[in-house]
């Protein structure tokens, strides 16, 4: 395979395809050293909550061994001591915060520019949506998604090392603090680790139990409430034939069956949240008081003191919410991985059309810029995006001052259009093209810019290049009046203007720019065969000297065209690109495989456990 991509799918290397795609970032990025200082002070902000935990540890053993001896001396340094690790917790969560957020938008900017960067260029942004694939909606990919996997990233970082760093140092002071139990006449070390293990894989066992015929209950609600919603719209689309037909009773009837299918979900999920409700309330009240009921003994034998025993009870939380965090951020991680998967789907069909769009030889199609090869195609066989053929053998050429119409296939001929734009790059052949600032290619609607009416008209060059006068000359000749007095009005004028007016501003951009080449696909479409007719003359009598080829629908007549050339489709689905059509094939009998499917299999369990 020539485009490089893995033929087991984008997901069979999820972290390695992840780091690929944003790890160089941290590596040759320009913010590199600003990303790297700021992920430092992360780090050492993280040791020093972990190390703020562990004496807000202390100060509790320390402030009951006070409270037990009646000592106020004791107790008022104790108070000065919590006002300092108050303030410690205060500053390091406040520069901890900033500190993960200026990575956060740093990394985000600069992934975003990058997928921008490669989708938006050289037509690729208009490929990708051309190709099978799940890369559809690349404005959430990049807005949303880029956000959130950058985002999740470094927060699921930071709270696993915390986590990480909060366990290996509690389960010491649990070790310390546990001393030796006799088991059997055996005496154990170390027991309230083991119990803070069992408690919490106890809990994370029961609650995964208890969530999954939750979770079947939910997704079955769900569906029922969808399939109701459905029924509220097919009633409003459908609501004057209802109306004519008088059968309010009838669609009456059958939205009341639909709302019945509701409850007997609602009491299946009801039945569930009781006992998730029940056993989480019973969780998190047992929490703290059960290392309390363990260690009590151990008190009443004077073996420990108050402080040593309230010491253990917050060691034992702490032990337990580390050993937690796989199943508290399941959600998380899961919503990580969507929108990294969905990033990577992008990148992976952006790749795909570059490396097709880049093919060489005689199984692609070259673009020859060469001076004086003026505007045409030699032997040129056009492919649909799946490699089947659609046109073949195409050979024509434009003469300076020539004007030819081609008709025929609406699909092909918008798909030669494309070709000769160099914007198609599906097929085989040579297209001979002027050089690209000679040459202007304009489709059913120009690209107009949002801001001031003069830029959009002036795109791609700048406005300041054309006098206000012959703006609004252009203007008037192409029929739009009305608009040479707004040139300095900002609006969004692609949404402004409609079907004509757009055409007629690209007939004015045209007598603006005055290209030696003009290439149009149905710019005409929108007139009325008269004003498409006036169009075309007056192309040519403001640009006598220029080549125009307009492929596709023209409303008016052919009489002011040098020449009219007939597309014929061709039939049969002959495979043109047998290397992308086996691609194409490939890709749409592999099933998708998702990554980290375990992640999958415990959110039917825990899912619900998120609103505990």
């Amino acid at each position: 395979m020539t485009d490089g991509a893995d033929p087991r799918g984008p997901t069979r290397f999820f972290f390695r395809d992840f780091l690929r795609l944003a790890g160089p970032f941290w590596l040759h990025g320009a913010q590199r050293w600003y990303a790297r200082g700021w992920t430092a002070t992360i780090v050492l902000l993280c040791a020093a909550q972990v190390a703020l935990a562990i004496r807000l540890n202390l100060w509790s053993a320390d402030l009951f061994d006070a409270l037990e001896r009646r000592s106020m001396d004791r107790f008022l340094t104790q108070i000065g001591i919590f006002a300092l690790i108050v303030a410690g917790a205060v500053l390091s969560n406040a520069f901890h915060m900033v500190a993960r957020r200026r990575v956060n938008l740093a990394w985000r900017s600069w992934l975003t520019q990058r997928v921008v960067g490669d989708w938006m260029t050289q037509a690729r942004q208009y490929q990708v949506a051309q190709i099978p694939g799940d890369h559809d909606n690349p404005d959430g990919r990049i807005a949303e998604d880029i956000r959130i996997a950058t985002e999740y990233a470094v927060d699921l970082a930071h709270t696993l090392l915390y986590a990480t760093l909060l366990l290996v140092s509690f389960i010491g002071v649990l070790w310390s603090l546990s001393g030796w139990v006799a088991v059997f006449g055996l005496s154990v070390p170390g027991h309230l680790v083991a119990l803070s293990i069992a408690y919490a894989a106890m809990g994370s066992t029961i609650a995964f139990m208890l969530g999954r015929p939750l979770v079947v209950a939910t997704d079955l609600r769900q569906t029922r409430e969808a399939d109701f919603r459905f029924g509220l719209v097919r009633a409003r689309e459908s609501a004057e034939p209802i109306a004519l037909a008088r059968g309010e009773a009838h669609e009456r009837a059958r939205l009341a069956t639909l709302f019945d299918t509701i409850a007997p979900a609602w009491a299946a999920q009801t039945e569930g949240l009781s006992r998730l409700t029940g056993f989480s309330a019973g969780y998190i009240t047992l929490a703290p008081v059960f290392p309390i009921l363990v260690a009590t003994p151990r008190f009443i034998a004077g073996t420990i003191t108050l402080g040593a025993l309230m010491q253990t009870a917050q060691a034992f939380q702490q032990v337990t919410a580390a050993l937690s965090w796989p199943v508290d951020n399941l959600a998380r991680i899961a919503e990580w991985r969507a929108s990294v998967e969905r990033v990577l789907a992008l990148e992976e069909g952006v790749r795909t059309v570059r490396a097709e769009a880049e093919r060489q030889g005689a199984d692609a199609i070259v673009l020859d810029r060469a001076p004086g090869r003026g505007l045409g195609a030699r032997g040129l066989c056009v492919a649909l995006p799946d490699g089947t053929a659609l046109l073949s053998d195409i050979t024509l050429h434009v003469e300076p001052g020539e004007r030819v119409l081609v008709t025929g296939d609406l699909e092909a001929a918008q798909a030669l259009f494309r070709v000769v734009a160099g914007i198609w790059p599906w097929g085989q052949g040579v297209v001979e093209l002027p050089p690209e600032d000679m040459i202007a290619a304009i489709g059913e609607r120009p690209h107009l810019p949002p801001g001031r009416l003069q830029d959009a008209l002036a795109f791609p060059e700048a406005a300041a290049n054309y006098p206000a006068e012959a703006v609004a000359r252009a203007l008037a000749a192409a029929g739009l009046d009305s608009l040479a007095q707004r040139l300095d009005d900002e609006a969004d004028w692609a949404g402004v203007l409609g079907g004509p007016e757009l055409q007629r501003m690209a007939v004015a951009r045209l007598l603006l720019h005055r290209p030696r080449w003009i290439i149009l696909g149905e710019t005409t479409a929108s007139f009325e065969a008269e004003e498409a007719d006036a169009m075309i003359r007056l192309i040519g009598r403001e640009l006598p000297q220029a080549g125009l080829l307009l492929l596709g629908r023209h409303p008016g007549p052919a009489a002011h065209f040098t020449r009219q050339l007939t597309l014929r489709r061709q039939a049969g689905g002959e495979v043109l690109l047998r290397e992308i059509h086996a691609r194409r094939q490939a890709a749409a009998q592999r099933p998708r495989r998702r990554p980290l499917p375990v992640v999958d299999w415990l959110r039917r369990g825990y899912e619900q456990r998120q609103t505990w």
